[in-house]
């Protein structure tokens, strides 16, 4: 088997409505996204040959999907929620491009340099 990543960083805001402590105060973070793929078999012919998948077109996908919902977007609006957690981020990222990259296997939200979320299904 073989298990692809590609990292990503976006800026943005959000706030928690709900939290007892200071994060329900509007404020961002400096989010770095982990894309993981996962496959049992590389492309035989193409400009592919022997990958899972050219990261090129990964970085691509994924890089217009960050751009138009996420990148200095205040998240609770364009993730239409009150609450917008790593956690929440992390699973509404997988829903959305797993429509389009079929082989994705698990998305990784760090919030910080020591906070991550892991969504997989």
């Amino acid at each position: 088997m073989f298990e692809i990543e590609k990292h990503f960083k976006f800026h943005a805001a959000h706030q928690l409505m709900h939290h007892d402590g200071v994060c329900h105060r509007l404020h961002g973070h400096s989010y770095i996204l982990i894309i993981r793929l996962k496959s049992e078999l590389l492309h035989t012919s193409g400009s592919s040959t022997n990958m899972v998948i050219d990261f090129a077109i990964l970085k691509d996908e994924v890089q217009s999907f960050i751009d138009q919902y996420l990148d200095h977007h205040f998240l609770n609006e364009t993730l239409e929620t009150d609450s917008p957690t790593a956690e929440f981020i992390a699973e509404w990222i997988y829903k959305k491009l797993k429509t389009n990259i079929l082989r994705l296997s698990s998305v990784t939200v760090f919030e910080t340099a020591s906070s991550s979320v892991t969504y997989s299904e």
